[in-house]
């Protein structure tokens, strides 16, 4: 009695306090290579879209790899104020750090202690000045400490050791200035930190960012995600069904959803279920984060209850498709669909993940057009008549390549990309589903 009584207490506690991004909203989300990538903070897009189906919130990526904290300021107005944006979320830092500075090859140059603590103070610098200007402009600012460099990892790859004390002290920057200006806070390096020791009591090889130290892949970018929306106080719960003595006792219970049509016997319990929200999809690529942190429980709690249930096994059908075999007792005590990827709720938000990927693979298109302008827009010419003589590697030659081709159809692109990011109604809004347990 107790634990329902805190459920619906936190229940109601929730219902009652507005999400961060409202209706309208224009979220940019800035920084470097992290945020160019996307994958952080499309997993905070993916949540609203399948959160909130009937909400607008716009999401803008401000990422160029490579950036610095001085760059995103000489870019502010063209690249990021340019979206009229209501919020900005800034992460830089981890090239502020200048990570060469700390190869062991250079441990014991003269002056490179001094010339490591003149990187960080100059981050401090412009990190300041970057959000007095956003402030300036009006517009609410989210401050996100930078992500990790691992250097605790066993893996072959060269380790900078001590570049992540150097992000550490920038980390702790970030905080005075959120704390000074009353600002919301993002901690990623703390949580890293704790998730890569985790990771590394079973495996010293393992790492919850990529083999280079520092560009997470699909866990680590979940895990990211899963922090700005703890951090944010973001609702947990999709739906909250309880299926009581009858339809009206059951919607009193319930949150989140509407129940019709409720048939209860001693051998089946039948209703109609039409849920506020979709559940939380993940791709394969990211299920291992959900053995460093509980990511569903706390983001994608799709609740089923039952109550007055006889003793036995059940097995569940929605729609008329079986989606599995419970005993009543773990249907008493609830039971998480959206950790069930088979329902039609999931694969209904599996659609909606789909349709965001194609726009984020246009989104990628122009970021990449904005770093080739942004980064070499003294040598453009030169690079662009001949990228093979430019002298860069061999990713930024395929980006000076592929700038070439695309730069004359951006405005086709940027076109698309608008097009593209609208999600459907009919994609995105939940449907009613019947659902069926019958008793073994």
């Amino acid at each position: 009695m107790r634990t329902r009584i805190l459920i619906f207490f936190l229940l109601a506690f929730h219902a009652a306090s507005a999400q961060y991004f409202k209706n309208g909203d224009r979220v940019v989300f800035s920084g470097n290579s992290i945020t160019h990538n996307g994958d952080y903070w499309h997993n905070v897009a993916l949540y609203y879209a399948t959160r909130f189906p009937a909400r607008n919130v716009q999401f803008f990526n401000g990422g160029i790899s490579g950036d610095v904290a001085s760059g995103m300021i000489r870019r502010l107005q063209s690249d990021i104020l340019s979206h009229q944006p209501t919020h900005v979320v800034v992460m830089i830092g981890m090239n502020d750090v200048n990570r060469p500075l700390y190869d062991p090859r250079r441990r014991n140059e003269p002056g490179i202690r001094e010339k490591q603590q003149e990187a960080i103070a100059a981050y401090k610098r412009n990190l300041d000045s970057l959000v007095n200007l956003l402030l300036a402009a009006k517009v609410n600012v989210i401050l996100q400490t930078p992500s990790i460099y691992d250097q605790t990892s066993k893996m072959a790859s060269t380790n900078n050791f001590g570049a992540n004390d150097g992000l550490w002290e920038c980390g702790e920057f970030v905080k005075s200035v959120a704390k000074k200006h009353k600002l919301p806070l993002v901690d990623y390096w703390a949580m890293m930190v704790e998730k890569n020791k985790l990771a590394q009591s079973a495996d010293s090889t393992a790492t919850i960012v990529g083999k280079d130290r520092v560009h997470p892949a699909g866990p680590g970018h979940l895990l990211m995600g899963w922090e700005w929306l703890r951090t944010m106080k973001s609702e947990p719960f999709v739906s909250y069904m309880v299926i009581d003595k009858t339809t009206a006792s059951s919607q009193e219970k319930s949150k989140f959803c509407k129940i019709s049509d409720l048939k209860r016997d001693k051998k089946e319990i039948s209703f109609t279920m039409l849920e506020s929200a979709l559940p939380f999809p993940l791709r394969a690529d990211q299920q291992a984060a959900l053995q460093l942190a509980p990511v569903i429980n706390d983001i994608s709690r799709e609740m089923l209850f039952v109550h007055f249930i006889e003793p036995g096994n059940y097995t569940l059908y929605i729609d008329d498709e079986k989606i599995g075999t419970w005993f009543s007792g773990a249907l008493e005590r609830g039971l998480n669909l959206a950790g069930l990827t088979g329902t039609p709720q999931y694969r209904q938000a599996l659609e909606v993940q789909k349709h965001m990927a194609e726009a984020w693979k246009l989104e990628k298109l122009l970021r990449d057009m904005k770093l080739v302008e942004h980064r070499f827009a003294k040598d453009l010419d030169a690079f662009t008549a001949s990228p093979g003589a430019s002298g860069l590697d061999s990713t930024n030659i395929k980006r000076v390549i592929a700038y070439q081709k695309n730069k004359p159809r951006e405005a086709e692109i940027i076109k698309a990309f608008a097009e593209a990011s609208v999600i459907p109604a009919a994609l995105r809004t939940p449907v009613p589903h019947r659902f069926r347990l019958v008793k073994e």
